[in-house]
């Protein structure tokens, strides 16, 4: 068994595939809700919530979707399970409620403020109280990511005369840079924007590189790595190494 990997690690283990099935399920719910006129707001997050828990809702999570959503919850909660501690517990949250909003982006093309600001919050807290950076590097990163973005999109708007970022997008990253400070930020927008524009490319022939795409889940799925990063590629690289040796 692998150093670290506790006896009570495999239930979590095995319990962190449906709660990314679950997340999965609140995402559409949600977007349901903001398609059919609900306001995207805190009310709608909870009875988002609501619904994914009501028997046989969790079964319409297209199979592809609720798979992905598994996979990545369990690499996200990975650090957790090999060194158990306090700040890895929040960073598993951190990373579900990325994923949350990645779907969510992804189906609506939104980032709602019930989860943005909630996740910029918990990282400058969770700062304050001495855990993972420190307080000035978060709410430097916070600022830092927020004013960049909305100075690119400042640009961008003076260049082609409407917006290219959302709001959402800024406070995401805002958040982001709250929870891993201002040094890792310009390799999460650079490997963002790298996914996005591959994503674009392979998906969309000529006609992609005119139409909107939705930045957060690009932005969630590279912060999340960078919270979670360490852990997960080594576990990947000895699951791959024994696949091939075994194989061979």
């Amino acid at each position: 068994m692998t150093p670290g990997f506790q006896a009570w690690a495999l239930p979590l283990m095995l319990s962190s595939m449906p709660a990314g099935v679950l997340c999965a399920a609140v995402s559409l719910a949600y977007a349901q809700g903001v398609a059919a006129g609900a306001p995207a707001d805190g009310a709608t997050m909870r009875a988002a919530l609501r619904a994914a828990l009501r028997p046989g809702f969790i079964r319409r999570v297209p199979p592809f979707l609720g798979a992905l959503s598994a996979c990545l919850l369990f690499l996200a909660c990975l650090p957790f399970m090999l060194r158990p501690s306090a700040l890895a517990a929040l960073q598993a949250a951190a990373c579900a409620v990325l994923l949350v909003l990645a779907i969510i982006d992804a189906r609506c093309g939104l980032l709602p403020d019930a989860l943005t600001l909630p996740l910029l919050w918990a990282g400058l807290l969770l700062a304050c109280a001495g855990h993972g950076i420190r307080l000035h590097d978060a709410v430097a990163a916070a600022a830092a990511g927020y004013v960049s973005l909305w100075a690119l999109d400042a640009g961008f708007r003076l260049w082609r005369g409407r917006s290219g970022l959302g709001g959402g997008d800024m406070k995401l990253v805002a958040a982001l840079g709250a929870w891993l400070g201002w040094a890792p930020l310009p390799g999460v927008l650079l490997a963002a924007s790298a996914a996005g524009i591959l994503f674009a490319a392979a998906g969309g022939g000529r006609g992609a590189w005119r139409a909107s795409l939705a930045f957060g889940p690009f932005l969630a799925l590279a912060g999340g790595f960078w919270l979670v990063g360490d852990p997960v590629v080594q576990f990947l690289f000895c699951l791959g190494n024994a696949v091939c040796t075994r194989s061979v």
